[in-house]
């Protein structure tokens, strides 16, 4: 299990890990989580990658594919909307080479008492764009 867990004080980012603390407002938040560099392929940690299903690897290597490039199209489209030139906006966050595709899968375990705990507490992403796969479960909030 230690084998594939994340140890971001050690600066291994990928892998699963769980969330369990108090918020400013004293709400439990409670959260498992898997985390793993999608894109450029050779910021991938393969070894983590679970093996179940069988098809995770190829199904989830093109999906980081197909998301990298509509990245490319809405920072395209961002960056002219802006009046800058096509592509600046890519070029600033880094470009082909350097703009990573990160994937974190959220799981929360139920709660014997829900009215104390609390997914994820409202936050903002550092990242350029986040794009959110919802899987019709109830409770996202955007």
């Amino acid at each position: 299990k230690e084998k594939y867990a994340n140890d971001q004080s050690s600066g291994k980012i990928q892998g699963y890990g769980s969330k369990l603390a108090n918020n400013a407002s004293g709400q439990l938040e409670w959260e498992d989580y898997f985390f793993h560099l999608a894109y450029p392929e050779d910021k991938r940690d393969l070894s983590i990658w679970p093996k179940t299903p069988s098809d995770y690897i190829a199904a989830t290597s093109e999906y980081a594919k197909q998301l990298r490039a509509l990245a490319t199209k809405i920072l395209s489209i961002l960056s002219l909307g802006l009046g800058l030139e096509e592509g600046r906006l890519e070029k600033e966050v880094g470009g082909l080479e350097e703009l990573l595709l990160q994937m974190k899968i959220n799981y929360y375990p139920i709660c014997p008492q829900p009215e104390l705990a609390l997914g994820v507490e409202a936050h903002t992403d550092i990242s350029a764009l986040t794009f959110i796969l919802h899987n019709m479960v109830p409770g996202l909030q955007l």
